[in-house]
């Protein structure tokens, strides 16, 4: 019985032995198959391709997959792929790459390739094979950039691209080899095209991973990019750590104070916050830089309109108005520009609307009182909180024709209908508004 079984263990052990050695054959025949492909590049795509099927199966072969030279051989097979890419890229701009991975499954193998090397001339050989890899990453790279759209994957595929070059150029480096780029400063430039890329592919650990790298290194170019690396490390960390987020905006208001993003980043962290106060400064500077920018100027008569209400609510009515004429001074000046602009038409008749409601709380506390001094000053206050509804209306029934679905100016406008006794139109209002609901 034992001798059954050693039989038959030597049996299994050959069938091993033969499938290691056709794996090791495979990957014999795709280097000999890349050889004779770059003998004659134009008629031998064949064999390009059948190196590429012999050589992914090996890939997936324990018993070689590991093996120096099967990285070797794979990155040679897709570096080549890459080179075909790359080839049509330039007679044709417009190409649409069709192995997209191409260049970076070459750099994978490869770089697996050089951790595998033991000898000085294996490590050459992939040096070499790196170094004209680099120039398709980057061409991929900016092609899968160019043509993107709203592809967020072609972005984060662009950005692996060029990626790959930075790590190419760090493997030359450690290899005392000659690198891709001749200094730090071009060194920055591709890694801030790496963030740019990631940040639009929506790869956040890889953006943010390259911005920190830049602002560590005090990176900029004469397009001011260093202000983008502190507005995305700004906006990146808003939500998860506050702190930091203020320490990269306040550093880069101060080294790019003229940047309008960065403004912009600041005016909406003072919107967050709710320091109201120390907004206006803010929006005034960037109305100065940008007068017709009616976006800025509405939220300035937002602002005013906010700080207007706390004072009426503290019972500080003279203050209150002043604020409140700042305001209105500011819608206007909107609708000077744009007259349909609905959020300045419903934000001036809701000034109105709001200070109408104000006047009615003082009317509730004259309802009681029947002399004749009462019932006068109870008439003047009527009187003048249907003054200030008159004067909201066509400023909502023009914001209600521009924007007719909005449920804020049908609620306004249905409570003032009934306010006048309009209970035909009031009910319109209302009828819109639960079929808004439903």
């Amino acid at each position: 019985m034992k001798n059954i079984f050693f039989v038959i263990f030597i049996t299994f052990s050959g069938c091993s032995f033969l499938l290691a050695q056709d794996a090791e054959k495979d990957v014999k025949k795709a280097d000999k198959l890349v050889g004779l492909y770059l003998l004659d590049p134009k008629t031998g795509k064949d064999k390009l391709m059948e190196a590429k099927s012999l050589i992914d199966a090996a890939s997936k072969d324990a018993t070689v997959a590991e093996a120096y030279k099967t990285y070797l051989v794979k990155g040679k097979v897709y570096n080549e792929l890459a080179a075909n890419e790359n080839t049509q890229l330039i007679i044709n701009p417009r190409y649409r790459i069709e192995n997209e991975d191409a260049g970076i499954i070459a750099y994978q193998a490869l770089e697996n390739a050089l951790h595998k090397a033991v000898k000085s001339f294996e490590k050459k050989d992939v040096y070499v094979i790196m170094q004209e890899l680099s120039q398709y990453l980057n061409n991929f790279g900016s092609s899968l950039y160019n043509t993107a759209g709203q592809n967020y994957n072609k972005y984060k595929s662009a950005a692996k691209n060029f990626e790959a070059v930075v790590l190419i150029n760090q493997n030359l480096k450690d290899g005392g080899q000659k690198p891709i780029f001749d200094n730090e400063s071009d060194i920055n430039r591709q890694k801030y095209v790496v963030a740019v890329c990631a940040k639009a592919g929506k790869d956040e650990i890889t953006s943010i991973k390259y911005f920190e790298e830049l602002e560590a290194k005090d990176y900029n170019d004469s397009t001011n990019a260093g202000a983008v690396v502190y507005e995305s490390l700004y906006n990146f960390y808003t939500n998860s750590d506050e702190a930091k987020a203020d320490a990269f905006l306040t550093k880069g208001r101060s080294k790019f104070p003229k940047e309008m993003n960065l403004l912009f980043a600041e005016i909406n962290s003072f919107i967050k916050k709710g320091k109201l106060d120390d907004l206006i400064d803010k929006l005034k500077l960037v109305m100065e830089k940008e007068p017709n920018n009616t976006s800025i100027i509405s939220t300035l008569a937002n602002v005013y309109d906010n700080l207007s209400q706390k004072e009426f609510e503290a019972g500080n009515m003279t203050k209150g108005d002043q604020l409140q004429a700042e305001s209105f001074k500011y819608y206007d000046l909107v609708l000077e520009k744009e007259p349909n602009n609905a959020n300045a038409l419903y934000s001036k008749g809701a000034l109105y609307y709001n200070k109408a409601a104000l006047v009615s709380k003082e009317i509730n506390t004259l309802a009681n009182d029947y002399s004749a001094a009462g019932t006068a000053k109870y008439n003047a206050k009527k009187a003048e909180m249907d003054s200030y509804f008159d004067k909201a209306l066509p400023y909502l029934e023009k914001a209600d024709e521009l924007t007719p679905n909005d449920v804020n100016t049908l609620i306004a406008l249905k409570e003032i209908y009934a306010k006048k006794g309009n209970f035909e139109k009031s009910n319109a209002a209302k009828a819109k508004l639960e079929k808004l609901k439903k």
